[in-house]
């Protein structure tokens, strides 16, 4: 007598994951016309984080590891970006981006490999909040095919990785309004909490604000708030612990320097959610907003209180992504939220929390077989339309290269053989190459001088940074990195004063032509860059980072921290 798929728990599991077998193949679908065309797609973001990832690839190749500055990034220049921008998802990246060995493979693989992470993500959070599999299995191959994700494949936006872990943070809100004797897990809310926070900041906090408001409705039902209070409290504790090392990142990047944020948006009321105003695959999100609340409101009246929560916050999302909120004078009030930058990305948390709820409505009785069949077969529909815009956008983006024109800064024209050049570069081994003929100067977390004053040309930045690493004259400069220190060599025909493409951190120490190198601040800079007085024949520079011992200290605080989460989690298996 043959076993049933109850009994066997292989089976069980491969019937259970069918879904992401089906994401697997309809994502690797879609990006066949980069794989045929072997063309990268470079969006806004692109080059920044090749960049991150390509350092990553250097440093396990070279068994050359360092944690606070990246030796390899923006041609060795000392910066400190992946500390504290996502340190686990830029290592992740950038196992992916060595197996793959050339950008269009890694750009094909990155996509299949986030589209399954949703999926799942989006499957264990639709059955915790006890959803059919059957439904659960059809939202989740629906997911990763959703504006929020797809937007890795044609401009890098980073914020798909995070918005591929939030379904988890649902769970932990639907839990606490639900689990009236345990609505709170101290390591669940904890390691959800620091994996979005070590994916991508603006992702967590986002999700923290989510579970604010679950919290909030959480202690007018609960009848042991002082209990759950407490929880809380120790979560954040542990919270902390698991992101000691993206704290310590930050007390090296903030203390004592003056820092170069993300860039500033001038007109934020322009970058929000506006149903008017919708271009290229951006009308997909009114697809699922509309979709999302006709299934919503028909069955409305007999909607359990938790799901009327979970509904009722994902519209609220959507509206405070909108312009009905007037960003503008929002973000004048508050500069210190600018880190936003675009309003649209609270969309994100929006469409997590209606698909949830339309999967909590859908696997009730409460709309009838008719409806319930009705509207799954809407649900498939609607996941061929994503599908077949996912490829088509795919197909057209990869026959011009550059997503958009500030794929580049500054802009340049490129011949149409400059182009195929870049094309072959971009799929070639070579990792370092297009990284040198395709360039933007981002400077995002660098040094400034204190002279800078943020009403300065926003552009100062980076126009400064791609003279001095892209367009530099003057004597060639020879580079070697080294396990202790990063050493540039150049043969100087006079005396003179020469930038280099060094960041000075407060931290940063350096030598130049064996003496001590004291920084000395430039007022004609905006950057706090290396500047030297060269000799006549041959120079010598040489600099590394000595990051302060709490932070060092930092740093095993959080590994043992997720030593710890890996042994609850495999506890918590049985």
């Amino acid at each position: 007598m043959s076993e049933s798929p109850a009994q066997h728990p292989v089976r069980t599991w491969l019937w259970q994951h069918a879904f992401l077998l089906i994401v697997i193949a309809l994502s690797f679908l879609a990006a066949l016309p980069q794989l045929t065309s072997h063309s990268v797609i470079l969006g806004v973001d692109g080059l920044f984080h090749f960049n991150r990832f390509y350092d990553v690839v250097m440093q396990l190749k070279q068994l050359n590891f360092h944690y606070f500055v990246a030796p390899y990034e923006y041609q060795g220049m000392g910066r400190m970006v992946n500390a504290i921008y996502g340190p686990f998802a830029a290592g992740f990246n950038g196992v992916l981006l060595l197996l793959a060995g050339n950008y269009v493979k890694y750009q094909v693989l990155s996509r299949v490999v986030l589209s399954a992470v949703a999926a799942e993500c989006m499957y264990v959070a639709l059955r915790r909040c006890r959803v059919t599999n059957l439904t659960a299995q059809a939202i989740a191959i629906l997911y990763p095919f959703t504006y929020q994700i797809i937007m890795w494949n044609i401009r890098q936006s980073f914020m798909s990785w995070g918005a591929a872990l939030m379904p988890l943070g649902v769970i932990v809100g639907v839990r606490m309004i639900e689990n009236r004797e345990h609505p709170v897990n101290v390591w669940q809310l904890a390691i959800v909490m620091a994996l979005l926070t070590q994916t991508h900041l603006i992702s967590a906090a986002q999700i923290a604000l989510m579970l604010l408001v679950y919290a909030i409705v959480a202690l007018f039902r609960l009848p042991n708030r002082r209990d759950f209070l407490l929880k809380i409290g120790q979560a954040i504790l542990l919270y902390l612990v698991l992101c000691a090392n993206v704290i310590a990142g930050m007390v090296e990047v903030f203390m004592g320097n003056r820092i170069l944020g993300v860039g500033q948006v001038k007109d934020p009321g322009r970058k929000a959610f506006n149903v008017l105003v919708l271009h290229r695959s951006r009308y997909l999100i009114l697809v699922v907003l509309v979709a999302s609340v006709i299934i919503l409101l028909i069955g409305w009246r007999k909607l359990s209180f938790s799901t009327k929560v979970t509904a009722s916050l994902g519209a609220g999302f959507y509206v405070i992504s909108s312009v009905l909120l007037p960003w503008n004078a929002i973000f004048h009030l508050l500069p210190a939220i600018s880190f936003i930058q675009f309003p649209s990305r609270f969309m994100a948390v929006g469409t997590v929390l209606l698909l949830v709820a339309d999967g909590q409505l859908l696997s009730t009785t409460i709309l009838g077989r008719g409806w319930n069949g009705l509207l799954r077969l809407g649900i498939a529909g609607l996941g061929v339309l994503l599908i077949a815009v996912n490829g088509y956008s795919t197909l057209r983006h990869t026959q011009q290269l550059f997503a958009v024109p500030r794929a580049i800064y500054p802009a340049r024209t490129y011949s149409a053989k400059k182009l195929e050049n870049l094309r072959t570069a971009f799929n070639s081994p070579n990792l370092a190459k297009p990284l040198t003929l395709a360039t933007k100067s981002t400077p995002d977390y660098l040094p400034l001088q204190p002279n800078y004053k943020p009403t300065d040309n926003v552009f100062a930045a980076y126009e400064e940074l791609d003279r001095v690493l892209y367009q530099r004259t003057g004597p060639r400069l020879h580079q070697t990195i080294g396990r202790h220190a990063t050493t540039l060599r150049w043969t100087g025909t006079k005396k003179q004063s020469l930038t280099l493409p060094v960041a000075m951190y407060r931290n940063t120490q350096a030598t130049l032509n064996g003496h001590a190198f004291q920084y000395r601040n430039n007022p004609k800079q905006t950057l706090r860059l290396a500047t030297v007085q060269s000799r006549g024949g041959q120079n010598t520079f040489a600099f590394h980072y000595q990051p302060r011992l709490l932070s060092r200290g930092l740093l095993w605080v959080a590994a043992f921290g997720w030593l710890g989460a890996l042994v609850w989690w495999w506890r918590s298996r049985g």
